[in-house]
Order: C-alpha cells, then sequence, then structure tokens
C-alpha cells in the first residue's frame, strides 16, 4: 500500500487535467499573435523609435522653412534725449523709457546642405518604421516558436502519462506473477524502476510544459488556458511551394526595405555633406515699433535683406569623405542582409523538407514502437520474454512517441519560420494566402 499510494496520486493528478483538456484546449496561435505586437517589448520599441524619427524628420524640415520671430525690450535710460525740429516740435532720440517691438521673418531660400539632411531624416524615418514590421515578424517568430514548444511539450507530457499508465499496469502484471511464483524479484525490481523513471520523464515534460507557457505570455500578454497532456495537432504533411516563389519574395521584407531605406539615407547624407561648398542664400525682413522716433518722426519701420552665405573649413571637407564611406557601407549592409534573407528562406524550405520526412518516419516510428511495447508485453505474460525485453520496449515506445512529437511541432514552427522569413503571416503561402 505505502508503494501503491504515491503511484495513484500521480495518475490521478495527472489524468485529471487530461480529461479537462477535452473541455478547454489551448487558444489558438491568432490570439496571441494578435496580442503580441501592443505587448512585446521589441515591438513597442521600434514603435515609438519609428515615432522618434518621424518628429526627427519634421524637425529637420523646420530649418527650411521660415521663421517668425517677435521681441519686446524695455529700456530705462537715464536721461532724455530730445532735439528741436520746430518752434512747437521736437525729435525724441532717447526716451526716458523706451519701448521697442520687434518682428522678424527668416527665410531660407537656398540651402542645400539642410535640404539634403532633410531628405536624409525622411529617409531614415521610413526605414525605422519598416523595421517596426520587421520587429513585429521577430516577435511573431518568438510566439510561434514558443507556441509550438507549448505544443509539443504538452504532447511529450501526454506520452509521460501514458507511459507513466504502461508503466504500471506492468508493475502491476510482474506483482501479480510474483506473487504466483512466476516471475523473479529481478522482474519486479525492473518494473518498480520502469515506473519511477518514468514519473522522472512526466516532472520534464511538466516543466517544459510551464517555462513555454510563461514564455508565450511574455511575449504575448496572454496567459495559456492551463497545460494539459494533449496529443498535439498532427501536420498534413504537404509539400511547400517550390523554393523559387519563396527565395522571389525575398525583396518584399520590411527588413529588406528598412535597409533600401537606410541606404537612401546615406546617400542623402553624402550629398549634404557635398554642398557644403555650396552658397547658402537667405532673405530676411524686420519690423520695428519704438517710442524712439529719432529724426524721423516715425514709430514703425521695416527693413529687407538678402544675406549670401559661403564658408570653407577642414571639418565640411573631412565630413564629405565621411559620408561616403557611410554611403558604401550601408550598401554592404543591404546587400548581406539580402542574402541573409534569402539564406534564411532556404534554411527554412529545407527544414520543411527535411522536416515532412522525419514527420512521417516518426509517426511510423512511434506506431511500430507502440505496437512492439504491446508484444513484449504479452509476450512476457506467455513466459516468451523477460521483464528487460518489456521495460526496454516500453522505453522505446515512449522515446518514439516523444521523437513523434517534436518532429511535428518541429515541422509546424518550420512552416511558419518560413513564411515568418518571407516577410508573411505565419499561415501565408508565397502568394499570400494559404498554402
Amino acid at each position: 500500500m505505502r508503494k501503491g499510494f504515491p503511484l495513484f496520486l500521480l495518475t490521478f493528478g495527472l489524468i485529471g487535467p487530461l480529461r479537462a483538456g477535452r473541455a478547454e484546449a489551448l487558444q489558438p496561435l491568432d490570439e496571441f499573435l494578435a496580442r503580441a505586437p501592443s505587448h512585446a517589448f521589441d515591438t513597442r520599441e521600434a514603435a515609438l523609435l519609428a515615432q522618434q524619427r518621424e518628429a526627427e524628420a519634421d524637425v529637420a524640415l523646420g530649418r527650411l522653412l521660415p521663421a517668425l520671430s517677435a521681441r519686446g525690450v524695455y529700456t530705462r535710460n537715464q536721461y532724455e534725449i530730445a532735439t528741436p525740429t520746430g518752434p512747437a516740435s521736437r525729435a525724441l532720440i532717447q526716451p526716458e523709457n523706451q519701448l521697442d517691438a520687434i518682428f522678424a521673418l527668416d527665410v531660407p531660400i537656398v540651402d542645400l546642405p539642410n535640404y539634403y539632411r532633410h531628405r536624409a531624416t525622411r529617409a531614415l524615418a521610413r526605414a525605422a518604421s519598416e523595421q517596426s514590421e520587421a520587429s513585429q515578424l521577430d516577435v511573431n517568430r518568438a510566439v510561434c516558436r514558443a507556441y509550438y514548444q507549448h505544443l509539443g511539450a504538452a504532447g511529450l507530457l501526454r506520452s509521460a502519462v501514458q507511459s507513466t499508465d504502461t508503466a504500471q499496469s506492468n508493475l502491476k502484471n510482474v506483482s501479480v506473477r510474483r506473487g504466483a511464483g512466476v516471475a523473479t524479484e529481478l522482474d519486479l525490481e525492473r518494473a518498480r524502476a520502469n515506473v519511477e523513471r518514468s514519473k522522472q520523464d512526466v516532472a520534464d515534460a511538466q516543466l517544459l510544459v510551464n517555462l513555454s507557457a510563461r514564455s508565450l505570455e511574455t511575449l504575448s500578454g496572454v496567459t495559456p488556458t492551463p497545460a494539459v497532456a494533449t496529443d498535439i495537432p498532427g501536420d498534413d504533411l504537404a509539400e511547400e511551394r517550390p523554393l523559387a516563389e519563396w527565395l522571389g519574395r525575398a525583396s518584399e521584407t520590411p527588413q529588406e526595405r528598412a535597409l533600401r531605406e537606410a541606404t537612401a539615407a546615406a546617400a542623402e547624407q553624402n550629398k549634404s555633406a557635398n554642398t557644403t561648398l555650396v552658397p547658402t542664400l537667405s532673405g530676411a525682413a524686420q519690423e520695428r515699433i519704438t517710442n524712439a522716433t529719432g529724426f524721423l518722426g516715425k514709430n514703425s519701420t521695416y527693413a529687407l535683406s538678402l544675406t549670401l552665405g559661403w564658408r570653407l573649413d577642414y571639418v565640411g571637407l573631412k565630413n564629405s569623405d565621411a559620408q561616403s564611406v557611410a554611403r558604401e557601407l550601408a550598401r554592404v549592409r543591404e546587400e548581406r542582409a539580402k542574402r541573409g534573407t534569402k539564406d534564411a528562406i532556404f534554411e527554412a524550405h529545407q527544414r520543411v523538407t527535411a522536416g515532412i520526412a522525419k514527420s512521417r518516419a516518426a509517426r511510423a516510428q512511434a506506431v511500430a514502437a507502440g505496437r512492439a511495447s504491446e508484444l513484449a508485453s504479452d509476450r512476457y505474460s506467455a513466459g516468451a520474454a523477460t521483464q528487460l525485453d518489456v521495460t526496454q520496449a516500453q522505453r522505446d515506445a515512449f522515446l518514439a512517441d516523444a521523437g513523434r512529437v517534436q518532429a511535428d511541432a518541429d515541422l509546424m514552427f518550420a512552416r511558419a519560420s518560413l513564411r515568418l522569413a518571407a516577410g508573411l503571416h505565419p499561415k501565408g503561402s508565397a502568394e499570400g494566402k494559404g498554402r
């Protein structure tokens, strides 16, 4: 009784969730993907960075727009200065309490360096927007990985529970045979050791379930329904569309678009640096209202001006060289990213192809190993096999079923990775629709 009681508790504690799982299954993947962009730290950071870049582009635009300023000045002069201009009039040169109001309008007319800087910041803003989408794809990939890990862990837990049930049944059978004198003490201890080993498998599987659930919640903000020992949904093992169709989408991914905009920004920065020797032209208008009218006798006067500026310095020349190198560096990064995107698509497509073959073989192996376990148990009951054969067959059956679960989970994640690498929804296709 002492040895059977903990085993009963273990079985009851695992079978209970297994039955509950039929009433409440894990939420669909789309629910986690829908919540991830507003919760994941990476997507939130990328979205805020895009807003910052947009604001910086507006700041750069402001340098090209007219600027209006107003200034009011009060001056307390020690002496009033005035001069007679007639029998009953005088010109106030400096009043004791002087008031001045100055309104100025500055208009950039020709300013090529700032013009190209503005174009560069606009390109950077577009790059940040595209990078925000790329970040969302990265988060979706992490969510898919955690989701399928969670499904795989739940499937592994189911296999471990079934293995425990099988080991427990075998222990009962050996105990009966031992009582009848047709089984040895060695057989009984081997059966008992097999049960304890299966308990460890259950504990390991439960750990994977808990850790993957936590990761999924961290990434998406959605709490998975309590994990149950349930089988993983089977993949249909259908082949993907040809690799060439997937590679054709490589240039349309958000990451590629972001890098193209970054390269464009570097080119505009280079133009800005190259035009520092071009003179700038600006206009200004000023209106001054004062009670110090002087000999003019007018309280309000205006002035218009044009300013042509030119500057030659060593810093500007060297900055041009630096920006030229930065432009070439951006091009190299763009080329590297293009190759990286195609490599990611290629790898994911190959993993799907290999995963289909592996999953198909793993399913056949699981069926054969399960049948072998049953045969070993039957042969042991008939006295034609040893308990070592039974425990080994049961262990093989568990490992084969665990391999099947892992193969199916890996295949489903490989399919999702292929779509995400091509810039699509995890359930899309090379044509933007289902497989």
